[in-house]
């Protein structure tokens, strides 16, 4: 993961649960297969988000995605890899990215 070495992030949602507040951070770097975020919430490895942003003119909701590694930079922030486990999700962020 680069911490922090994006020029442009793209503001998103995270909810963790159903009875919680969502949780903001910025998508740092974005595939369709997996994606970075930066948040200053802490979060474990391996928890599943639902992630919501805005993609062009594409709005993506509830994009579910598995936590694969965690980091935490100097400034307190905390760099997340994640992996999305929706295929067809995938495709639309594919599909979004072209």
């Amino acid at each position: 993961m680069n911490p922090n070495k994006a020029d442009t992030y793209i503001p998103a949602l995270a909810k963790t649960a159903l009875d919680m507040p969502p949780l903001w951070g910025r998508l740092t770097s974005l595939s369709p297969t997996e994606a970075e975020f930066l948040s200053h919430f802490e979060l474990p490895a391996g928890r599943v988000l639902a992630l919501s942003f805005e993609l062009g003119r594409v709005s993506l909701e509830d994009v579910r995605a598995r936590i694969a590694a965690a980091l935490r930079d100097g400034d307190g922030y905390y760099n997340y890899r994640l992996v999305f486990l929706d295929p067809a999700q995938s495709a639309l962020i594919k599909a979004a990215l072209a």
